[in-house]
């Protein structure tokens, strides 16, 4: 959801999460998106 609100950024998905990039990044993996 973070990733609809922010276009797709990744750097501001994960702020708005909270979450360190490389988490996020591992979270979109395990999710296959």
């Amino acid at each position: 959801k973070a990733l609809v609100e922010t276009k797709n950024n990744k750097v501001k998905a994960a702020r708005i999460l909270k979450i360190d990039r490389m988490t996020l990044y591992s979270k979109i993996k395990s999710y296959g998106l």
